[in-house]
């Protein structure tokens, strides 16, 4: 900022060289323009020296103001401070220098959203509540710039990660690991009379236990055949039973067919 200023200072006797020893008068107000470039806004504000006015999330503080007589060419000199706060609500100086009313471009404010240039230095009327105290204006001073809030967050963040290392807990186990205490996967299931058993409450540790048969290929095949022929003989058996009942039915209808022959005889 130091070396900005001075190139800034040189362009400057550059500029006023031929009016060098042109009389400067000290104003107590200073006329700006502000615009919102998202909107096109623009508006006209008017800080007292030492005072500050808000405009959008820029907060500008003038600390000099000051002008030439009428004989002398006119020109507008104001020693402006701005500050912002569209960074994580922190407020942090973004601009710090002196501004001139007939070349606006020569050390402008950079801001994506906001721009503010000087109109012109005069005396007018200051109210009180505008102006900033001593303490409030030290405090200005030292507010840091955009890059230093950067680097101080990253820093922060990089040491509470280094803190927290030993309790970090990996994204794929967050998702596919639950713990459960011992207490509730062992507990006992208690049925209650005249409400429905909750069947899937199983115990994870209940296992089946299995009994393993080893038998040999001839015999296996032999157990399979007179399982078969059980089957068999099983099958034959209902056929037969089916083929008497329906014997039984038949034999029952044809005699009552003869009986109801002979009652029609008589």
């Amino acid at each position: 900022m130091k070396i900005k200023n001075f190139i800034f200072g040189l362009a400057l006797g550059a500029l006023c060289l031929p009016d060098a020893f042109a009389a400067e008068v000290d104003t107590n107000m200073a006329e700006l323009q502000a615009m919102d470039k998202i909107t096109g806004r623009v508006s006209i504000i008017d800080v007292p020296v030492g005072g500050a006015v808000s405009f959008g999330t820029f907060s500008v503080v003038v600390r000099s103001c000051k002008t030439r007589t009428e004989e002398e060419a006119p020109e507008n000199f104001a020693f402006v401070d701005v500050s912002d706060k569209s960074f994580n609500n922190e407020e942090y100086n973004i601009f710090k220098g002196w501004m001139l009313s007939s070349s606006p471009a020569v050390n402008a404010v950079e801001h994506p959203i906001y721009d503010v240039w000087l109109i012109k230095c005069f005396d007018g009327e200051v109210k009180k509540e505008m102006l900033m105290s001593e303490e409030e204006l030290k405090i200005r001073d030292n507010l840091p710039r955009l890059n230093e809030i950067q680097a101080q967050n990253a820093a922060l963040m990089q040491n509470s990660f280094a803190e927290d290392e030993p309790h970090n807990i990996s994204f794929k186990e967050a998702i596919y690991k639950e713990e459960v205490e011992p207490e509730v996967q062992n507990r006992v299931v208690e049925k209650v009379e005249g409400q429905p058993q909750n069947l899937l409450n199983i115990d994870e540790a209940f296992e089946i236990d299995e009994e393993v048969v080893n038998i040999d290929a001839q015999d296996f095949e032999k157990a399979l055949r007179a399982e078969k022929e059980k089957l068999d003989l099983n099958q034959k058996d209902i056929e037969t039973l089916e083929n008497e009942v329906q014997s039984n039915l038949e034999n029952d209808d044809f005699s009552k067919a003869i009986n109801a022959e002979l009652e029609s005889l008589e």
